[in-house]
């Protein structure tokens, strides 16, 4: 008799990543996303009002005070993954903190890379330009943890 490796209760998407798990567009990834979207939205808040803080009010650089305030807001942003967005994953804490650290990294690169050229050549604001960089770099950081880290979709 032939036994699915899909979990009871769960269907494999059309190109799932991993045994039992459904696919990036699928309901299970959706619910992943918005939760993941709540989430990264209110420490999104925190982040930039530590921006805002170090730089109009310390006087700190707006490139040290970008990365500041992202790795304060991704640290509160992974209890909030690990124990409401991603919690039915099976990797341990301090290995998915390693890799919610490396995934955030990847996200920071290009933070830091759009902002450049937004505030740089493209003479933005340097509170919208970290909000625009937001919206690619989130959604990309999402993926990377819903399929390498959390191995949710």
């Amino acid at each position: 008799m032939f036994h699915s490796p899909i979990a009871p209760g769960r269907r494999a998407a059309v190109g799932a990543g991993h045994p039992g798990h459904p696919g990036l567009f699928s309901r299970h990834g959706a619910v992943l996303f918005v939760r993941n979207a709540v989430s990264s939205c209110f420490c999104f808040a925190v982040d930039m009002a530590l921006i805002w803080l170090m730089v109009s009010q310390l006087g700190i650089d707006k490139f040290v005070a970008v990365t500041l305030g992202f790795l304060a807001a991704n640290s509160l942003n992974y209890v909030l993954a690990r124990s409401w967005v991603f919690r039915e994953s099976d990797r341990g804490i301090f290995t998915g903190y390693f890799y919610y650290l490396v995934n955030a990294l990847v996200g920071l690169a290009v933070i830091l890379g759009g902002f450049a050229l937004l505030t740089g050549p493209l003479d933005t604001h340097y509170l919208l330009a970290r909000v625009l960089v937001s919206l690619f770099s989130g959604t990309l950081v999402f993926i990377l943890n819903a399929t390498l880290n959390f191995h949710e979709v």
